[in-house]
């Protein structure tokens, strides 16, 4: 009876004292792969949101960069990728300053800005919503 009173059990594991008066933390082995899908999960949101809000921003001659953005980047690793050569350029260069709508130089960076709070909320409601 006296070992279990130092015991504190949540869903995500247990904290005790063993014998030798020490702390242990023991985690719950479910609940750790349900945090860590959920986690992937949000993520594959997150990147999927940025994808789409940063195909409306890069240039649209010929819509390669758009397309570029949705095949070269990988949902759910946490980076989004312009999978064409000449995109930098385009970008970040001091030579182009046409500017046609939202599409111009500096896309990701307007991007942030425009649609970060935006984003933010949206994921930080669908992490809500499973992780209840």
């Amino acid at each position: 009876m006296a070992g279990n009173v130092l015991q504190v059990k949540f869903p995500q594991g247990k904290i005790y004292l063993d014998s030798q008066k020490n702390l242990v933390l023991k985690p719950n082995p479910t609940y750790t792969n349900f945090f860590n899908n959920n986690l992937n999960k949000t993520q594959v949101m997150l990147d999927n949101k940025v994808i789409t809000a940063l195909q409306r921003y890069v240039s649209k001659k010929y819509g390669v960069q758009e397309a570029s953005i949705r095949l070269s980047s990988d949902a759910g690793s946490g980076l989004v990728h312009i999978g064409v050569p000449y995109a930098e350029y385009q970008a970040y260069s001091k030579r182009i300053k046409k500017r046609v709508g939202l599409r111009g130089t500096q896309p990701w960076e307007r991007m942030v800005a425009d649609n970060k709070d935006s984003i933010l909320k949206q994921v930080a409601d669908y992490s809500r919503r499973l992780n209840s």
